[in-house]
Order: C-alpha cells, then sequence, then structure tokens
C-alpha cells in the first residue's frame, strides 16, 4: 500500500489520468511543464508519457524554441482518439456530426428522412447512421467510438431510453431499442434544445446562468443554472417554447393559445412570409419593406421574450438554432437594443450570445455527452 493508503496500481491510474488530462487542457506541453505543475516525479511522467503514446493517446508534434539548453519536445492529445457521433431528427431531415475529443466537428451531413413510428423508418434511420460513422470510422483506423447521441423533439425519459412525451412528431413511446439495436456503441436519447445548451456551454466556459432559445422550425428552450441544464421534475424543466404571450394567441400544437412557439418558431416565420427562408432573407437583406416589417416584428417579439426571461433569471441569453446562422450583427444589434429599451433593469452590456453552430446544435450536443464521459473515464 501507499502511504496515503491507496494501492500502486491505483496511484498509477490516477497519475495516468491527470497528467493525461493536464495535456488536454492545456492543449500543448512539455515534460518539465508536467512535472512542474503536477508536482511529480520525472520517472512518473516519464513512464505514463509512454504508456500514453503506446496507446495512441498523444504525441509529440515537434519542438519548444530554445532558451539556451537542449530544446522541449512538445506534447499534445491526439485529438481524434476518439470520436462520437450526433444524431439530430426533425420532421423532414436528419443532421449527423461526427465530433473529436475537442468538440470540434469532423464530419457533418444533412439528409432527408421524413419522420414517422414506423418500423419502416426506425431501420432507414439505424441504416444511415450505421453508414455515416463507418465511414467516418474507416477512414480513421485508429479512433475509438465514444458513442452515438441521439437529439429529437420531445420529452426524453431520465435514463434517455425513451421518447416520454412528443407531440411535434407524435412519437411518443419511440424507444432508443427501435433505432439503436444495430449501432457499435453506447447510445442514448436527448431532448434537442437541452442538447442544444450542451452544445452552446462547451463553447463558453465562463458561462453560468442562461436562457437558450432554439430558434428550429419548431421552437426550443433550455434553462441553464450554474452551468447545470435545468430539467425539473418531469423532465419539463427550460422548456420555454409553451409560455404564453396571450390568451387569445394563435393555437399551438400543445392545444393551448399565444404560446412562444406560435410566434418565434422559424416555421411561424416562414407561414407569415409565405417563402422559405433563403428567399425571405434575401428579400429582407435587399431591403424589401413588407418582409423587413415581418422580420422586425419577430425580432420585437423575440425581445420581448428575451425581457421577460432575463428578469427571472438575471443571466444570459444564446440564440441557437437554424433562424442563428441567417441573423446579422445588425439584426443582433437591433435585438440587443429592443431587450435593453424593455428592460425594468439598467444593463451594463450585452447578455445575447450568438450560438456556435446553428442547425446542428441539437446533434453536436448529444455527441458531446460521450466525449465528456470517456474523458472522464480516461
Amino acid at each position: 500500500m501507499t502511504p496515503s493508503g491507496m494501492t500502486t496500481m491505483e496511484l498509477r491510474k490516477i497519475n495516468r489520468r491527470n497528467i493525461y488530462t493536464f495535456i488536454y487542457e492545456q492543449k500543448e506541453s512539455s515534460k518539465q511543464h508536467i512535472v512542474d505543475s503536477l508536482h511529480l516525479s520525472l520517472s512518473t511522467v516519464s513512464q505514463n508519457l509512454k504508456l500514453l503514446e503506446a496507446e495512441g493517446l498523444i504525441r509529440y508534434p515537434g519542438y519548444y524554441q530554445s532558451t539556451g539548453g537542449r530544446k522541449a519536445r512538445r506534447i499534445e492529445i491526439v485529438p481524434d482518439a476518439a470520436a462520437a457521433l450526433g444524431v439530430g431528427i426533425l420532421k423532414d431531415k436528419v443532421h449527423l456530426a461526427v465530433i473529436d475529443l475537442y468538440g470540434t466537428v469532423q464530419q457533418r451531413r444533412t439528409e432527408a428522412l421524413p419522420f414517422e413510428m414506423s418500423g419502416t423508418y426506425c431501420r432507414e434511420l439505424e441504416d444511415l447512421i450505421l453508414s455515416f460513422f463507418q465511414e467516418f470510422l474507416s477512414s480513421h483506423a485508429q479512433t475509438q467510438p465514444a458513442g452515438i447521441g441521439i437529439a429529437i423533439q420531445g420529452v426524453i425519459s431520465a435514463d434517455g431510453t425513451q421518447v416520454s412525451y412528443g407531440r411535434i412528431l407524435n412519437n411518443t413511446g419511440l424507444q432508443l431499442k427501435d433505432i439503436a439495436s444495430r449501432l457499435p456503441c453506447k447510445s442514448l436519447l436527448f431532448h434537442d434544445s437541452k442538447a442544444a445548451a450542451e452544445a452552446e456551454l462547451w463553447n463558453l466556459p465562463r458561462l453560468r446562468d442562461a436562457v437558450v432559445f432554439l430558434l428550429n422550425d419548431n421552437l426550443g428552450g433550455a434553462l441553464i443554472l450554474d452551468r447545470r441544464i435545468h430539467s425539473g421534475q418531469h423532465m419539463y424543466g427550460g422548456l420555454l417554447e409553451h409560455i404564453s404571450l396571450s390568451a387569445d394567441g394563435p393555437l399551438c400544437y400543445c392545444g393551448s393559445r399565444g404560446c412562444l412557439e406560435t410566434f418565434l418558431s422559424a416555421g411561424s416565420l416562414k407561414s407569415k412570409a409565405g417563402c422559405d427562408l433563403d428567399t425571405f432573407f434575401s428579400r429582407v437583406r435587399n431591403g424589401e419593406e413588407n418582409v423587413r416589417s415581418i422580420w422586425l416584428k419577430y425580432l420585437d417579439t423575440l425581445a420581448f421574450a428575451i425581457r421577460n426571461l432575463q428578469a427571472f433569471t438575471d443571466g444570459s441569453t444564446i440564440i441557437s438554432g437554424l433562424l442563428n446562422s441567417y441573423m446579422t450583427q445588425e439584426d443582433y444589434a437591433y435585438l440587443d437594443s429592443a431587450v435593453q429599451r424593455l428592460s425594468p433593469f439598467p444593463e451594463q452590456k450585452s447578455a445575447l450570445i450568438a450560438g456556435a453552430h446553428g442547425a446542428f446544435a441539437p446533434a453536436i450536443g448529444s455527441a458531446l455527452f460521450f466525449i465528456k464521459d470517456w474523458l472522464h473515464h480516461i
């Protein structure tokens, strides 16, 4: 036994993990820097580096500039030693994205596949997932599959194995085993907007509290509190799309009237515009007054919703999803000004954050669960 009460094997595992994690977080390091920072012996660090290199987890891409003595070798992790696949299921299409250990998208694709609750759809989806992931893995022979995350519209059971409530896709009761029985690694279901929130959190290490607007064809939302995504007692927490602005407003698919879904979804915007988003935004940017007024009215309504939620959460607001990919700096300036004008509290600076992944955010966020799990168990 070691003096701390741990076995030698346990201590070796801890040292190995700490060294790997240090290199991962630093992006690159040197042997002496690891020794000095982790207060480990040179022999312990050298031994673990040899093991990590033999496992294909680290590499030596070059040397640092000499400071007068022998040049130190640069050490970094192998980012694609493991990869996870994220899948985003929508009414008419599927987004797929492979990410590496730093969450960088290595490969992505969108495939047309209309959703239906049928065995045929489940087999076609499974075939699509298998084909896409195996295509990537076949060209990355050293890469371990970390897992497959499947983001879908609907409330997901706490164990990630079933859609417990789904009105948009009418997918209540869909089970993970229906679409994952042939997948080559562990997989889980995720609520699409909460998966998108995970993707945004990954890129914002200093963020504490925020509301996420997922501006897809159907509106989604998530609430981040102290860097955790709030789920609530029945997994409904943070679903801002069903906050009602007006009891006499448009009928929502949930059966209520005036939900944010009916005002702020990309689908509602397309319906008001009478055209697809590419055409709509092309006309907006060309200054057509009638479509520009529709867009500004949309931004005003979004600002009103943000104002109300900021008064409740006192956090940031992340704009994610499909519409974010169309928004310009001018749009964000207008939205920010509208929010601050409506706010009952003086704002020190903008609390609006543009999402990083657009329509692929749910797919990427669902894959990140398995990257974090892999890193945790390295």
